[in-house]
C-alpha cells in the first residue's frame, strides 16, 4: 500500500545532509566500536523525534550522506529503526570536484531518486572517471580501492578505499558528461552545491557576493556560472544567498539570476552531522522546512517553486491559528462517502468535470458555517445548489459544527455585484467596511454620524425658532398697520394741539399748564409700559434656578476619563450655580428698587394730573381735545414700541438666515473631517488596492427635492435657481439666503403639503455624502474592464474580514478574463494563502498550478465511463506532486476513476491546458 498524503502539500522538516557511523571521513560519532556507534545513533534520533507530535522535532525525510557511497544509506533501509515519523529516506552522494577554490575543491551533492538506486552503482559510480599520473579510474568501490593503493601500495582495502576517496577528485565536464548522456539519471537526480568557506562554488565568499557585482577574474566566473547552471540548488542558509539564488534581492532581480545561473536556485540547509551533538541540530536551529509530500517527487517541487517551497527557519513557516482552519467535512448521506474530506491550512483546489459534486462540497462546506452568508450571497448570485442535510464541519482545533467567520464568493457573485446600478452599490458598502477596520476611521465615522444628527437638532431648533420670530414679525405688522402711519399719527396731534391751544386762549388757560398736562399723561403712558416690563422680567428672573446645564462632548472618552470629567463639570455646575443664586437675590432687589421709583413717579404724575384734570374738564371741548391727543400720542409711543420690537425680531430673523445658510459649510465640513482621516492613513494607500473618501454634492437629489417642494412653473422659482443648468457651484449660502427670504415672505409658495417650515428644512438638509473610491493600477473601479473590476471586488470580499478566517470561492475564473487571471488573481493567491486558508473550486489549469496549490480534491459523480469505488459522489486528495495511483493494503489497486492514477494525472486529464500548464510550472524560473 503506497502512503497517501490526502492533506496534499505541508511544511515538514527535512535534513538533507546527515552523515552515519562509518562515514567516510570524519567519523566523530560516540561510541567504541562501529555496531556500538550505530545503535548510539538509532537511538538519539528516535529519542529527538521523541513521540512525533512535536512539528520542531519531527523529522519526514533524511538525506543520508557519505563520500562516493551509498553503503550507509542502504544499511540504513535494511536496519529499518529510524522513527515512524521519517517518511522517506534518500541517499545523498558528496563528492569534491575540480577546480579549485580557496586551495580546496568544490563540494556537490547528488540526492538520487531511491527508486534507481540499484542502478546508481552501474550508471553514476562506474562512469565517473578520474586521470591519476596516467591511469584512469571509476568512482566505484574496487576502483577507489585500486586507487588507493596506487598512491600507497602498503594499505588495506578499508584504508586504500578511504585513499581513494579522499583523493578522487573529478573535473566538472566529467560530471556533466555522464548526466548529458543518460537523461534519465539526471531526471531521478536532484543536485546541489554547498556553500562552504573553503570548499564551496564561490570560494571564501557567499555565492550572492560572488555573482552580485563579481569583479574578479572572467574566465573563473564564467566556469562558477556553468556550475550554478548544471546545478539545482545551493547548500546555504545564509540570507543574501537566499535572496539572490530566489531572485528577491533588491540589487540583482529574478531575471538577473535566470540569466546568470539558468534559473531561481532553491536553497537548502542541513546539520552535517559528524557526531552525534549535531544530529538534526544545524548551527542556530537553521533547520530546513520544505512543503511537499515526502517523496522524490515532492523534493523536486522546490526546484519549480524555490520562493514558495523551502524554507530556513527556527519555526514552523506560515503559521496559522488552529481556530481559522477548516480541517475536514463529512457529508452523512447515501450519495456521498463517509470518510471525511480534508484540507490543506494553505490552499485547496477542487476540480472535476461538469456536476461531478465540486461546487456541491464548497456550498454545503459553507453553508453549514454561515448559512445566512451562503442565502444572501447566492441570492444576489442567482446561483442555486442543493443543500445536504447532514454535513458535519470540523475545525484544526477540534471544536465541530460551529458558526465561525468565513467568506464565501459564490459562482458568478463578483460579475452580479460590479453590474450595479444603484447609487450606494454592495462595492460601496464593502469598501466602506473594511475602512471601517481601522478603530480610528470607525471611531471618525461615528463621530461624524454624531455631529451631523447633533447638528440637525440645532438646525431644527433654529428653524422653529425662525418660523416662530417671523409669526411675531407678521403680528407686528399687523398691529402697526391697525395702528396706521407714524406720519398721518403724528399730523393728528400737531392739528389736535393746534386746536386745543387755540381754544385755551379763550379760556384763561394758559400755555405752560396745558403742556404740563399733556406731558404728565404721554409720560404716565411711558411710566406704565416700563412697570409692565420690570414686573414681567422681576417674574422670570425669580423663575431662573440654573444658568449651566452639562453639555455633551462629541467624543468618546475612556470611561475613567469619562468619570473625571462628569465629576469636574458637576463641581462647576454647582459652584457656578451657587454664584448666580447669591446675585439672583442682588438682581431682583435692583429690579424690586427701581419698579419702587417708577410706581412713585407715576403716583406724583397722578397728582399732576389730578390737579389740572378738573380745570380742563370745565371745558368739555378742551377735554375732548386733550383726550385725543393722548390716544393719539399712546398710537404713536406703541407704534414706536412695536417698530423697535420689530426691528430686534428681524435681526434676530437675520441671524437665524445666517445660522442656516452656514449649513452647507458646516454639513461639508463634518464629512470632510472623516474623509482626512481615512485619506491620510498609509495602510490604505500601501497595498495594491489604494482606498480614498470624496465628499460630493447630490446635485440630482437636491434639484428633484427642490421640485418636490416648488411648482417648476413659478417664475419666483425660476429667478432663484436655474434647474437645467444646476451646478454644484451654486449650491451657496446666498442661494439658500435667497431661498428662505422668499419662502418667508410668501413669494415662493411650497406645494400642497408642504409648509414654510418643511421646505426650510429640507432645504438645509444634508446634501453631501460620503463616496469611496478604489484604485488599482491608478484606474478608478468605475472605468476598469469587467475581469480587473471582479478581482478588485474579489480583494475587497477577502480584505473585508479582518480576521485570518477561510476564505471558500467557487469558479472565480468565470468572473475574470484571462489577463486578470494571470496577472492579477494568481499572485494574489500566492500571497493570500500565507495568511489565509483558502478553499476554491477552479476549471483552470493556471489557478491550479500558477498558484501552487497545495492540495487538489478531484471530484467525480458515478457514470458509466467514470465509475466510483463505491458511492455517487466520491472525492481523492493530494498534493500537486502525487503521480501515483491509490493501492490498498494487499497491493492491489483501489477500485474506482479516482483511484487509477495520481492527482497529476487527474489534473492533466480534468482541466484544460494542464499538460501546458505543467510545462510552464517547471519553466518558469529557468531560461
Amino acid at each position: 500500500m503506497n502512503s497517501e498524503y490526502t492533506k496534499g502539500s505541508e511544511w515538514r522538516r527535512w535534513e538533507l545532509h546527515i552523515h552515519t557511523p562509518g562515514t567516510q571521513k570524519n567519523d566523530n560519532f560516540d561510541g567504541s566500536s562501529l555496531s556500538e556507534k550505530w545503535e548510539k545513533y538509532y537511538n538519539d534520533i528516535n529519542e529527538y523525534i521523541g513521540d512525533g507530535n512535536d512539528p520542531l522535532k519531527s523529522i519526514a525525510v533524511v538525506a543520508i550522506t557519505d563520500y562516493l557511497s551509498i553503503d550507509n544509506y542502504k544499511k540504513v533501509i535494511l536496519d529499518n529503526r529510524l522513527h515512524s515519523s521519517v517518511k522517506l529516506i534518500l541517499p545523498n552522494v558528496e563528492m569534491r570536484i575540480q577546480p579549485i577554490a580557496n586551495d580546496s575543491p568544490i563540494n556537490i551533492h547528488f540526492i538520487f531518486n531511491p527508486d534507481i538506486i540499484e542502478s546508481v552503482e552501474d550508471r553514476f559510480f562506474s562512469r565517473i572517471k578520474f586521470i591519476y599520473g596516467t591511469t584512469s579510474f571509476s568512482a566505484s568501490r574496487s576502483e577507489l580501492i585500486r586507487l588507493g593503493k596506487t598512491i600507497s601500495s602498503e594499505l588495506d582495502d578499508d584504508s586504500a578505499y578511504r585513499k581513494g576517496i579522499e583523493q578522487f577528485i573529478p573535473s566538472f565536464d566529467k560530471i556533466q558528461e555522464i548526466f548529458a548522456n543518460d537523461k534519465e539519471l539526471r531526471k531521478n537526480t536532484i543536485i546541489l552545491v554547498s556553500n562552504s568557506t573553503t570548499d564551496g562554488v564561490s570560494g571564501a565568499i557567499n555565492h550572492s557576493d560572488y555573482l552580485d557585482g563579481f569583479q574578479g577574474d572572467s574566465q573563473l566566473k564564467a566556469f562558477r556560472q556553468a556550475i550554478y547552471k548544471f546545478v539545482d540548488g545551493i547548500f546555504s542558509a545564509t540570507p543574501s544567498d537566499i535572496a539572490y539564488f530566489s531572485g528577491e534581492k533588491a540589487s540583482c532581480p529574478a531575471d538577473i539570476v535566470i540569466k546568470e545561473c539558468g534559473s531561481l536556485k532553491p536553497c537548502i540547509h542541513g546539520c552535517d552531522a559528524h557526531n552525534n551533538g549535531k544530529i538534526f541540530e544545524p548551527d542556530q536551529q537553521k533547520y530546513c522546512w520544505i512543503k511537499a509530500d515526502p517523496t522524490f517527487n515532492g523534493l523536486k517541487q522546490i526546484l519549480y517553486e524555490p520562493r514558495e517551497r523551502v524554507r530556513i527557519s527556527q519555526i514552523v513557516p506560515d503559521y496559522k491559528a488552529e481556530y481559522h482552519i477548516i480541517e475536514s467535512v463529512q457529508f452523512v448521506g447515501e450519495d456521498f462517502q463517509v470518510e471525511p474530506i480534508v484540507f490543506n491550512d494553505n490552499l485547496t483546489c477542487i476540480i472535476g468535470g461538469k456536476s461531478t459534486g465540486k461546487s456541491i462540497l464548497l456550498h454545503n462546506l459553507a453553508n453549514s458555517i454561515d448559512s445566512t452568508q451562503v442565502r444572501e450571497k447566492e441570492d444576489k448570485s442567482s446561483s442555486t445548489t442543493k443543500n445536504i442535510e447532514n454535513v458535519s464541519v470540523t475545525w484544526k482545533d477540534g471544536k465541530k459544527d460551529e458558526a465561525r467567520k468565513i467568506v464565501y464568493i459564490p459562482q458568478t457573485y463578483l460579475n452580479r455585484l460590479s453590474d450595479a446600478k444603484e447609487s450606494t452599490t454592495e462595492i460601496d458598502k464593502i469598501i466602506e467596511e473594511i475602512v471601517w477596520l481601522n478603530p480610528d476611521v470607525k471611531a471618525e465615522h461615528n463621530l461624524m454620524l454624531k455631529s451631523i444628527k447633533e447638528y440637525k437638532v440645532a438646525l431644527n431648533i433654529s428653524i422653529l425658532g425662525l418660523i416662530e420670530n417671523r409669526k411675531e414679525i407678521d403680528s407686528i405688522r399687523n398691529e402697526k398697520q391697525e395702528i396706521g402711519k407714524q406720519e398721518s399719527i403724528e399730523a393728528q396731534i400737531e392739528k389736535l394741539t393746534l386746536q386745543k391751544d387755540t381754544l385755551s386762549t379763550s379760556l384763561n388757560l394758559s400755555k405752560d399748564e396745558l403742556d404740563l398736562y399733556d406731558r404728565t399723561i404721554s409720560e404716565i403712558t411711558t411710566i406704565n409700559e416700563s412697570i409692565l416690563s420690570l414686573k414681567k422680567d422681576l417674574t422670570i428672573v425669580q423663575e431662573i434656578e440654573s444658568v449651566v446645564e452639562k453639555i455633551t462632548f462629541n467624543y468618546s472618552f475612556l470611561d475613567h476619563i469619562q468619570e473625571l470629567i462628569s465629576h469636574a463639570t458637576d463641581d462647576a455646575i454647582t459652584a457656578a450655580n451657587d454664584i448666580w443664586l447669591q446675585s439672583k437675590l442682588s438682581i431682583i432687589d435692583n429690579i424690586s428698587k427701581e419698579l419702587a421709583e417708577k410706581e412713585s413717579r407715576r403716583d406724583q404724575l397722578f397728582e399732576i394730573q389730578n390737579g389740572l384734570k378738573s380745570k380742563i374738564q370745565e371745558n368739555k371741548v378742551i377735554s375732548e381735545l386733550s383726550n385725543g391727543i393722548q390716544k393719539e400720542s399712546e398710537k404713536l409711543n406703541k407704534l414706536t414700541a412695536l417698530e423697535k420690537k420689530e426691528a430686534v425680531l428681524i435681526e434676530k430673523e437675520n441671524t437665524y438666515i445666517f445660522e442656516l445658510c452656514q449649513s452647507i459649510e458646516k454639513f461639508k465640513k463634518i464629512h470632510n473631517q472623516y474623509a482626512q482621516t481615512v485619506n491620510e492613513k498609509p495602510e490604505f494607500k500601501s497595498n495594491d488596492l489604494e482606498f480614498s473618501v470624496e465628499v460630493p454634492f447630490k446635485k440630482e437629489a437636491y434639484v428633484d427635492k427642490v421640485l418636490q417642494l416648488f411648482d417648476n412653473r413659478s417664475v419666483v422659482l425660476k429667478e432663484t435657481i436655474v434647474i437645467d443648468n444646476f451646478t454644484e457651484n451654486q449650491y451657496a449660502e446666498q442661494l439658500l439666503k435667497d431661498f428662505i427670504s422668499k419662502i418667508l415672505d410668501e413669494k415662493l409658495q411650497p406645494k400642497k403639503g408642504n409648509t414654510k417650515e418643511t421646505a426650510i428644512r429640507e432645504l438645509c438638509d444634508d446634501w453631501f455624502e460620503i463616496k469611496y473610491s478604489v484604485q488599482m493600477d491608478n484606474d478608478t473601479i468605475d472605468v476598469m474592464s469587467p475581469g480587473k473590476k471582479a478581482l478588485v471586488l474579489l480583494k475587497l470580499l477577502i480584505d473585508l474580514a479582518d480576521s485570518q478566517c477561510p476564505i471558500l470561492i467557487d469558479q472565480p475564473e468565470d468572473d475574470l478574463d484571462n489577463r486578470s487571471i494571470f496577472n492579477d488573481l494568481i499572485p494574489f493567491i500566492k500571497r493570500k494563502k500565507k495568511d489565509r486558508q483558502i478553499i476554491i473550486v477552479t476549471h483552470n489549469a493556471n489557478v491550479v498550478l500558477g498558484s501552487d496549490a497545495e492540495e487538489v480534491i478531484v471530484a467525480n459523480q458515478q457514470g458509466s465511463n467514470v465509475p466510483n469505488k463505491q458511492y455517487r459522489f466520491e472525492y481523492r486528495s493530494g498534493a500537486i506532486e502525487n503521480n501515483q495511483p491509490l493501492y490498498n493494503e494487499n497491493g492491489e489497486l483501489e477500485l474506482g476513476i479516482l483511484n487509477s492514477q495520481g492527482i497529476q494525472q487527474h489534473i492533466c486529464d480534468i482541466l484544460e491546458g494542464g499538460e501546458r500548464a505543467f510545462e510552464l510550472r517547471k519553466n518558469k524560473y529557468h531560461i
